[in-house]
């Protein structure tokens, strides 16, 4: 059966419903949860997704993050799947990602075409050292832990593949069969300091933006609502200090010739038959 693609803008609408779930438990629950990354950047920017965006980011201090875990499932439509690494078979990121098991999309952003279902992440802040030094040092364990966990997925996807960014000492280093294990590991790591009695904080479980992620802790003790999609949803206080860390002039439009999807996903619904 040819599949029928979506548009980017039923796309958006599929991860619009997603983020009221979320925003839905964490109202009942009374959870603390901000919009985050170039999701964040879009509320403010656009006041919604930046047009050419593909995903949706989340974050929330570690301890709402851990009872999100515990209770959110429970919440959830049953079309919706909520992985975690020690939790949820074959799936390998330090964070929490919620799936939508009604569509489906081809990504291939990653050199051979893999069929998974649409997705939610949503990352834990975490609390980090006031000594710059040592909390240097938290980003670098962190990132060690990272790219094992890379390295480890990378020859579960392509054990044939020559990668020429890795070298083979850490290609040795790695094994398949524990991929969950070094998620587990990260996640350990990063949540080695508490975000309620530190002065600096950030999010730590992906090494995307590195120690830009370092922030006053005072940028996550409350929150605004921003529009998003016509809707109003929490941007952490310190909304302006965050994204000048991440993106510098944030209001600023990217050149023409980088306004492209990060992960060139191409969604579909899947048929019964496919669901059989």
């Amino acid at each position: 059966m040819e599949k029928k693609y979506l548009s980017l803008e039923e796309y958006h609408a599929v991860l619009f419903d997603m983020l009221k779930q979320v925003d839905s438990i964490c109202h009942a629950e009374r959870l603390r949860y901000f919009l985050s990354g170039g999701t964040l950047l879009g509320a403010i920017r656009h006041k919604g997704f930046i047009p050419w965006d593909d995903d949706i980011d989340l974050m929330m201090p570690r301890p709402d993050y851990e009872i999100f875990l515990k209770k959110a499932e429970k919440r959830l439509p049953k079309r919706y799947i909520l992985a975690f690494p020690d939790r949820t078979k074959d799936y390998s990121q330090p964070w929490i990602r919620i799936f939508d098991t009604r569509v489906a999309v081809d990504d291939s952003g990653m050199q051979r075409t893999l069929t998974r279902s649409l997705f939610v992440d949503i990352f834990p802040i975490d609390g980090l050292p006031s000594n710059r030094t040592l909390s240097n040092l938290c980003f670098k364990r962190v990132r060690a832990w990272d790219i094992l966990l890379k390295c480890a997925r990378r020859k579960a996807l392509y054990p044939d593949a020559r990668l020429k960014w890795l070298k083979k000492p850490m290609m040795t280093l790695t094994h398949v069969r524990t991929l969950p294990k070094y998620a587990v590991s990260l996640n350990k790591s990063a949540r080695r300091y508490s975000f309620e009695r530190a002065h600096y904080a950030g999010v730590l479980a992906t090494t995307h933006y590195g120690s830009r992620e370092r922030m006053p802790v005072e940028v996550f003790r409350g929150s605004v609502q921003v529009p998003f999609e016509g809707g109003l949803f929490p941007a952490p206080i310190g909304y302006d200090t965050y994204l000048s860390r991440l993106y510098g002039d944030y209001m600023q439009l990217p050149p023409e010739e980088k306004r492209v999807s990060e992960h060139n996903l191409h969604a579909y619904l899947i048929s019964e038959e496919e669901k059989k």
